[in-house]
């Protein structure tokens, strides 16, 4: 739509003319990555809602690049554990800023030399509970996978809605900020920018909101962008969805399991036990498949039964769930990642599909529906993003006449909301550059000689 006129334009042309000194940044950034760097510098306090995979970690760390080139020290990560690593290691490679990891035994000593030495600190939404009192000043806070706030009565939501009120600059990334209700977008706008919330939550209350004037109230703190709006180079992605008749032996194991929703599920998944279940033999297909053509394979499963099945029925392969810690888990992406030709990695799909780059494998497998669309979207999100040189095949098995073809219902129920009220931003709308995969450093260039 053209929103060149009004409010997103307004804000877009302020965007564009701010100035940013990324002389500590040691990364290229891609010209729409640098505006989103302008976007947070310019509205200070935002929901960068960018597709998975688009950058929205190194968008963060140019802001505290450019308040720190101005004389800003004091940074502030809350993520889940499975990327305290990886943080960690991003400061240090894209950044000339001090990573300083408050986790652990250590984590008051930790504090204390980021409060003195200044530098990005960086924490888990559960070591927060237990931080939030001794934190007096922030420069900039970061929080990731805010949707993991967007319930008021948690007390990791108590405790980064108290960091919000201790800083100028905060930035919330989600690329899933609406998941289920819109009352959820409406508590991270809040937590955000309290003073967008009251025209944005009259909006949000009614029945139905015109989709199109939610964008544009949301305008000065919500920026998204999607694969397809700047990553033309990204591979194709095939998705399937394969639909399973159960065997005899599944339906009776079906039938006789425990009558409520999670027992159905793993039922429909395993049948009898003992990897004989329809699902699996279509596993064992598909892994016999992509071992000839020599491709790495991520299978994903709420549940570590399942993993541990998958792992017995290739003979042995390494997992990701949460009961290890991020020192662990980093080094099974690494070894995953150095292994030649084909391989299986097993991932709980609530730990392995947030925070993990995966772009060395080329499929993925879902052994089953998930409740939300966002946790299926972020575990092919791991394979398909930048890096990724091949065609990406994601197949989502379902089990026939379980309620599996349920969950699917209501997922495609939960994507239309996202469709309609997250999935597009109108500042994005309103700048060219907003959408631009190509080069910051070359633009400005060629601005440079055409000046010249």
């Amino acid at each position: 739509p053209d929103m060149r006129g009004g409010l997103p334009a307004e804000i877009a042309d302020a965007v564009e003319a701010t100035q940013v000194d990324l002389r500590l940044l040691t990364a290229n950034l891609r010209r729409y990555q640098q505006f989103g760097v302008q976007y947070i510098v310019c509205q200070k306090r935002v929901l960068l809602g960018d597709d998975m995979g688009l950058g929205k970690t190194i968008q963060v760390l140019a802001s505290m690049c450019h308040l720190a080139a101005q004389g800003k020290k004091h940074f502030f990560v809350v993520a889940p554990n499975s990327v305290l690593i990886n943080w960690e290691r991003e400061v240090k490679k894209h950044t000339k800023l001090n990573p300083i990891v408050v986790h652990g035994f250590d984590r008051d000593d930790e504090l204390e030399q980021w409060q003195r030495e200044g530098g990005v600190a960086i924490t888990t939404y559960t070591t927060l509970g237990r931080l939030v009192d001794k934190i007096t000043s922030i420069d900039l806070l970061a929080v990731d996978e805010a949707h993991s706030v967007k319930n008021p009565e948690a007390q990791r939501t108590q405790s980064v809605v108290r960091l919000c009120g201790l800083t100028e600059h905060v930035v919330f990334m989600s690329g899933t900020a609406l998941e289920n209700r819109l009352s959820e977008l409406q508590f991270l706008v809040k937590s955000v920018q309290p003073k967008v919330d009251a025209e944005v939550a009259a909006l949000l209350n009614q029945v139905r909101p015109a989709p199109a004037e939610v964008r544009t109230k949301l305008a000065p703190v919500y920026l998204r962008r999607t694969q397809a709006d700047v990553l033309t180079e990204l591979p194709d992605l095939t998705e399937t969805d394969e639909v399973i008749p159960l065997e005899p032996e599944d339906v009776a194991a079906y039938r006789a399991s425990p009558d409520n929703l999670m027992h159905k599920r793993l039922a429909a998944t395993i049948g009898a036990g003992g990897r004989q279940s329809a699902k699996f033999d279509r596993l064992r297909e598909l892994l016999e498949g992509y071992e000839e053509d020599g491709r790495k394979v991520a299978v994903f499963s709420f549940f570590r039964q399942v993993l541990d099945d998958v792992s017995a029925t290739v003979g042995g392969c390494p997992q990701i769930h949460g009961a290890i810690s991020a020192e662990e888990r980093q080094l099974v992406l690494d070894r995953f990642a150095a292994k030649e030709g084909f391989g299986v990695l097993a991932l709980q799909i609530e730990a392995g599909g947030v925070g993990i780059n995966l772009q060395c494998a080329q499929v993925v497998i879902l052994m089953e529906p998930q409740f939300k669309p966002s946790t299926e979207k972020q575990a092919i999100a791991r394979v398909r993003r930048m890096g990724q040189t091949r065609k990406v095949n994601a197949h989502r098995l379902i089990a026939k006449g379980t309620v599996d073809e349920a969950l699917v219902l209501l997922i495609e129920r939960k994507k239309q909301v996202f469709e309609d009220y997250a999935q597009h931003s109108s500042v994005k709308d309103a700048s060219g550059m907003a959408i631009d995969a190509g080069s910051a450093a070359m633009e400005e260039l060629r601005r440079a000689v055409g000046a010249g």
